[in-house]
């Protein structure tokens, strides 16, 4: 995998920011979410007041498990869900239209062939990963393949001249491999994260049976924090070599790619949360450059979320993928710019500050 370095969050343009947020018009600390979100950008951009930042949404697509017994629609609502973005038909894509936000739709590995799709960027390294029961999930000339092409798509997309990437996927029976990355990185049970059914087997049976798979690759990590940089990094590379697959390869190295780019990523699902953390392990600073977007009712997005200590702040009860969480989080990051760079502060609206309260000390009025 390439060498990068990504660099801490710029403090003084923090604290510039903060300075200003807590002078604007409003009760100090009033708007919470977005308030946290500007002064994390100003930090990003190196840049008190950043403004009229430039979107762009990432959408990878692999299929899963291609040779394991879930695999019954052998990729066909995968393709439907590849032919609606070549035709530009997506809520993904209105919803980054209104952002002037560029959707990128990249194939790196779905069952059915999708060369005859003029709108789709074609990088296929091979036609859906493995599933763990029968071999590894992608080979390590794969899985370097997957990594290269992440940080290409970094490099590309840094060029163009975006700031904030949406990252999401299409693609079938993720669900497996992001289980187990989540797991294995998380240190929690499988049986925490597996959702109870009605019918069939146990939490516990099921978490048996996943356990028969993967426990000869050896894969468990007993302390993550008692490893080295190097060792982490190893241990990472062998999980998604194993488990991980084709997409969350990809938006690993994309993610580190951006970060080292000092570019943000908003992700949503459990596809993207298993990169995120995957990324944060083998390079904790890159936590600082990352943002939730939407809740899922799912135990291992939860999980996620716990682990990386954040919350994330859209509820729209999303029973689709495909980016559109992330996508709308942009809104959010787009809301915050507008609080930052459209309110005026106390001394520019000429309004005296109260006296006492919160904001005593801190916010100032025309003198």
């Amino acid at each position: 995998m390439r060498t990068f370095k990504i660099e801490p969050l710029h403090v003084p343009s923090m604290e510039a920011c903060r300075l200003r947020i807590d002078n604007l018009t409003k009760p100090i600390y009033s708007l919470a979410t977005l308030e946290t979100i500007a002064e994390r950008f100003a930090g990003i951009l190196r840049n008190p007041k950043p403004n009229h930042l430039r979107y762009g949404v990432l959408v990878v697509a692999a299929d899963h498990l291609v040779d394991g017994p879930q695999n019954t629609e052998h990729g066909s609502e995968s393709y439907d869900a590849i032919e609606r973005f070549n035709e530009g038909t997506t809520a993904t894509q209105g919803a980054a239209a209104k952002l002037n936000a560029v959707v990128h739709v990249v194939n790196l590995g779905l069952e059915q062939d999708t060369a005859d799709l003029a709108n789709i960027e074609q990088q296929v390294i091979r036609k859906g990963s493995h599933f763990f029961g029968v071999e590894p999930a992608i080979s390590r000339e794969e899985l370097e393949r997957a990594l290269e092409l992440g940080f290409t798509y970094a490099d590309r997309l840094h060029a163009d001249g975006l700031q904030v990437v949406a990252i999401g996927n299409v693609g079938e029976r993720a669900f497996l491999d992001s289980l187990v990355t989540t797991a294995t990185i998380t240190g929690c049970a499988y049986e925490d994260i597996l959702v109870h059914n009605e019918y069939g087997p146990t939490v516990e049976q099921r978490a048996a049976h996943i356990h028969s798979f993967v426990d000869r690759f050896n894969i468990a990590v007993d302390d993550w924090s008692t490893l080295s940089e190097s060792e982490r990094h190893d241990a990472v590379l062998n999980l998604l070599h194993v488990a991980g697959g084709l997409d969350i390869a990809f938006l690993t190295a994309f993610i580190l790619g951006a970060a080292s780019h000092r570019m943000a990523v908003v992700f949503d699902n459990v596809v993207t949360g298993a990169a995120i953390l995957a990324a944060v392990t083998i390079a904790p600073l890159v936590k600082d450059y990352v943002f939730p977007s939407a809740v899922y009712d799912e135990p291992i997005h939860k999980e996620q979320c716990r682990f990386l200590g954040v919350k994330p702040y859209l509820h729209y009860n999303l029973l689709i993928d495909e980016a559109l969480g992330s996508t709308m989080g942009l809104s959010i990051i787009d809301a915050s710019m507008h609080m930052l760079n459209d309110m005026k502060t106390f001394i520019e609206a000429e309004v005296s500050v109260a006296e006492d309260g919160a904001g005593k000390g801190r916010q100032k009025d025309k003198e």
